[in-house]
């Protein structure tokens, strides 16, 4: 009977010895929240990982790709409201004699471009930085793709966008379609065949009208924004291939909503398609692809959150000091090339 009698005692020790080694494997093996912590051979034994898990999730790029995703907001492109830019005065000129030895410089693009046609302008304090004629033929509202209900056929062509604007320059349909708009006057005036430098500015445009960023079915597809940048470049290599390009991202914007509600910034905002930052990231794309200079509107001016009161006037559109870094770091990139392009 004695010896029966101390059975249980053996057995409550043995349980409280087990339940501390279990308590011990817990706190080496497991995270505060009981996440499993992964430990290889190249791991430091005094210094933790990250949990494998989390919230029954693999941490994995799919996983922290979904993150992002999960903070960015689609917004129907309709309910964004694109600001209007307070009428400037214009006092443009254009050059009345053609001297060889300077530069020139035509700017295709949207109102970037085209909303300050004066010494505060980029295609202005380009052309002072890098001593060059310049022909503006930049137009507000307008986007590098076709939309939908734009034809896409030389005969019946309407359409404003940078591939009109190109196609107008190269022959290919009539100028007339820039009646109207000071680009009109200006192309007017220009011998494109001495360009030297043709600077592409769009996409803010086809980020707000919701313009499909790529069709990876056609790299050329007029009605994407990544076909349109494709085509217009093609064909100004084609028709001109003297002439270097300069191919610039959308920079980086805020938006409000038509109620004035701020919905939040490049990339955040989802169009349905992507955000304002996808848009300069296959734009960058485009240029390393087709070898073309580029400038990098959204990170390469000092614009962002934390700037953005300073160097944007209204979320979208650059400020004075916006636009001056702009053709700052613009004409950084001619004059560089101009220097090392013979060698």
């Amino acid at each position: 009977m004695k010896k029966w009698s101390r059975l249980p005692a053996l057995m409550l020790c043995l349980l409280c010895v087990m339940g501390c080694g279990s308590r011990d494997e817990a706190a080496d093996g497991a995270d505060a929240n009981g996440n499993a912590i992964v430990i290889n051979e190249d791991t430091d034994p005094g210094q933790k990982t990250e949990p494998a898990e989390k919230e029954g999730k693999p941490v994995t790029p799919e996983t922290k790709e979904e993150t992002r995703a999960e903070e960015e907001i689609v917004v129907d492109p309709a309910q964004l409201n694109e600001p209007e830019i307070t009428q400037q005065e214009m006092t443009e000129t254009l050059p009345e004699q053609h001297d060889t030895n300077r530069l020139q410089i035509v700017f295709l693009g949207d109102s970037i471009l085209d909303g300050y046609r004066n010494e505060t302008g980029i295609a202005y304090l380009t052309g002072v930085r890098c001593n060059a004629d310049v022909y503006n033929l930049a137009m507000g509202g307008t986007t590098a793709a076709l939309t939908t209900y734009e034809s896409a056929e030389y005969a019946k062509w309407t359409s404003r966008s940078l591939q009109g604007v190109v196609h107008a320059i190269c022959g290919d349909v009539d100028p007339g379609i820039l009646e109207g708009y000071r680009a009109g006057e200006v192309f007017a005036t220009c011998d494109f065949s001495r360009t030297d430098y043709f600077v592409i500015e769009y996409g803010m445009n086809d980020f707000l009208s919701g313009i499909t960023m790529n069709d990876e079915e056609d790299f050329y597809d007029e009605y994407s924004y990544v076909g349109a940048l494709r085509i217009a470049i093609q064909r100004l290599r084609d028709n001109f291939p003297d002439a270097a390009i300069v191919l610039c991202s959308p920079n980086y914007a805020q938006f409000w909503g038509q109620d004035g509600a701020f919905l939040g910034d490049g990339n955040m905002v989802n169009n349905g398609g992507g955000t304002l930052v996808a848009y300069h990231r296959v734009c960058e794309n485009v240029a390393n692809d087709m070898h073309t200079l580029f400038l990098d509107g959204y990170n390469g001016i000092g614009l962002d959150a934390y700037t953005a009161d300073e160097f944007l006037e209204d979320g979208v559109h650059l400020s004075q000091k916006g636009r001056d870094k702009y053709a700052e770091k613009l004409s950084e990139i001619i004059l560089e090339y101009e220097a090392t392009k013979n060698n």
